[in-house]
């Protein structure tokens, strides 16, 4: 329901935006930049998910958790989203989301509240470096769920 009531909110408010912007600018000139953020916006989008992706196979082919890069990575296909849906606000969240120091801002955000529920094991059973996942000097915190991959199979 909660879902529901903020996307309601969304359009609403970008439909008041448009309209506002059409105001200002006239109804032409209104479509005419909704089209050119999306064409922007799908170049910036396709750019930025092409460099993630060379870096994550850079990371597993060196045998590392590419943490960090599957972050960027969904951070960049939310901004793809929220730039090809028609409306203002969500092109200028879709850019701000195609800006690498606010993505990095945004997964220390989700890192560090995301490690105090998780612990991640590897084959051999030993605990995987934290660095995936929490920023370097990061104190760690008590685990309190473990998810072991076997027992889901």
């Amino acid at each position: 329901m909660r879902f529901l009531a903020v996307f309601a909110l969304i359009a609403v408010a970008e439909m008041a935006t448009f309209f506002w912007v059409e105001s200002r600018i006239g109804l032409g000139w209104a479509l005419g930049l909704a089209v050119l953020t999306a064409l922007v916006g799908s170049f910036l989008v396709r750019r930025a998910g092409l460099s993630v992706l060379s870096r994550i196979q850079r990371k597993l082919g060196q045998g590392r958790l590419p943490g960090r890069e599957l972050s960027d990575g969904a951070a960049i296909l939310v901004s793809g989203a929220f730039l090809i849906s028609p409306g203002f606000i969500t092109d200028v969240l879709g850019f701000l989301l195609l800006i690498p120091p606010l993505r990095g801002l945004l997964y220390r955000m989700l890192s560090k509240r995301l490690s105090a529920r998780f612990t991640v094991f590897g084959t051999s059973g030993q605990t995987l470096r934290r660095d995936w996942y929490e920023a370097p000097g990061s104190a760690g915190s008590q685990r309190e769920e473990v998810i072991d991959v076997d027992d889901l199979e």
